[in-house]
C-alpha cells in the first residue's frame, strides 16, 4: 500500500517507469507490425514443413546445452563464493543453478524492459540466502561478460569482409583475447599488491568470478546458441549459413537493448532482419522471407526458454537447498 494520501498524483519516478514501458511496448508493436506486413505466410509455412526432424532435434538439444553451460557457469561462481566462508552453508549444485537460470531466463522473456533481471537477486536470496548486494555484483558481471563475448562475436562476423581479411581479423581478435586472459590477471595482481583500492575491488568483485573457466563457459554458451539458431534461420529463409549467423547475432544484440516490449517482440525480429541485409544488400528481394524467418526463429527460441522453465518449475518451486540440489564438496 502507498503512504501517499488518496488523490495524490504519482511522483516523477513512477511516471517515468510507465512512460518507458509505454514507449518500449509501442516501439516493439510498431516494429512487429511493420515486419508482419512484410511476411509472406505461404513460403514460411512451406519452409517450416520442409525443416527436417534432425534440425528441430538439433535446435532443441543445442539450446538445452547452452542452458546447461550457463548453469555450470553459475555453479562454479557460487561454489567458490560459498567455499570462501563455511558459515554460508552448502553451495548450490548443478541442478539448483539450472533451475535458477531457467526461472530467471523465463522472467526476462516475459517481462518488458528486462524487468525480469530483478528475479536473479530475488531467487538467490530466497533459495540460497545470498545477500542482494552480492547477487547484484554477480548479475552485473554476468551481463558485462555476455556483452564482451557478444561484442567480440559481432566484431568477428557482422562486418562484410572478404574471406582473407576475415581470417586475419579473426586471428587478431583471438590473439587479443589470449593476451587479455593470460596477461590480464597477472597485471591486475601486480596492481593489487601496490594499490589497496585495486586490491579491495578485486576481492569484492572478481575473486569468485573472473576465471578462465567462467569465460570459456560463457563463450561456449553463446557459440552453441548462435550456431543452432543460425542453422534454423538458414532453413527458414534463403540466407545461407553466414547470413544465418549474422541474423542470430543481430537478434541477440537487439534483445539487450534497454527499450524492450514483452518477450522482445519486434526488436528481436528487426535485429535479425537488419543484420542480414546490412551485410548482404543483394538479399533485399528476399526481405519478406527473412522477416518471416526471424519471426519463426524468435518463436522457437521463446518456446524453448518457456518450455524448459515450465518443465523444471514444479520441482524447483518445492526444492530446498539442503535437498539433492546442493553439493557439499567445495573443490
Amino acid at each position: 500500500m502507498s503512504d501517499l494520501p488518496p488523490g495524490t498524483p504519482p511522483g516523477p519516478a513512477p511516471r517515468r517507469r510507465w512512460l518507458r514501458l509505454l514507449v518500449a511496448v509501442a516501439l516493439g508493436a510498431l516494429l512487429l507490425g511493420w515486419l508482419l506486413r512484410q511476411v509472406q505466410w505461404a513460403p514460411l509455412a512451406a519452409a517450416l514443413a520442409a525443416t527436417p526432424a534432425w534440425l528441430w532435434a538439433t535446435t532443441v538439444a543445442g539450446l538445452g546445452l547452452s542452458y546447461a553451460l550457463r548453469a555450470e557457469r553459475l555453479r562454479r561462481e557460487w561454489r567458490s563464493w560459498f567455499a570462501a566462508d563455511a558459515s554460508r552453508g552448502p553451495a548450490p549444485g548443478f541442478m539448483a543453478c539450472l533451475a535458477l537460470f531457467l526461472t530467471h531466463n523465463a522472467a526476462i522473456v516475459l517481462l518488458p524492459l528486462r524487468a525480469g533481471e530483478a528475479g536473479y537477486p530475488l531467487l538467490l536470496k530466497r533459495r540460497f540466502g545470498v545477500p542482494v548486494g552480492e547477487s547484484l555484483k554477480s548479475l552485473l558481471w554476468l551481463r558485462l561478460q555476455d556483452a564482451a563475448v557478444l561484442a567480440t562475436l559481432a566484431a568477428a562476423w557482422l562486418p562484410p569482409l572478404p574471406a582473407g581479411s576475415r581470417a586475419g581479423w579473426l586471428l587478431l581478435l583471438a590473439g587479443a583475447w589470449a593476451l587479455a586472459l593470460t596477461a590480464g590477471p597477472r597485471a591486475l595482481a601486480g596492481l593489487a599488491r601496490r594499490a589497496p583500492a585495486v586490491a579491495r575491488f578485486e576481492a569484492a568483485w572478481l575473486t569468485h568470478r573472473n576465471d578462465r573457466a567462467g569465460w570459456a563457459l560463457c563463450a561456449s554458451n553463446w557459440v552453441v546458441k548462435l550456431a543452432v539458431l543460425a542453422l534454423l534461420l538458414a532453413a527458414f529463409a534463403p540466407v545461407g549459413a553466414g547470413g544465418g549467423l549474422r541474423g542470430a547475432l543481430g537478434g541477440e544484440l537487439a534483445s539487450v537493448l534497454p527499450l524492450q516490449g514483452p518477450a522482445g517482440l519486434g526488436t528481436y525480429e528487426a535485429g535479425v532482419w537488419a543484420a542480414v541485409l546490412a551485410a548482404e544488400p543483394a538479399l533485399r528481394p528476399a526481405g519478406a522471407q527473412i522477416a518471416a524467418g526471424a519471426l519463426a526463429l524468435h518463436a522457437v527460441s521463446l518456446l524453448c526458454a518457456l518450455g524448459a522453465a515450465a518443465m523444471i518449475w514444479p520441482w524447483a518451486r518445492t526444492a530446498r537447498p539442503e535437498a539433492p540440489l546442493v553439493e557439499n564438496d567445495p573443490r
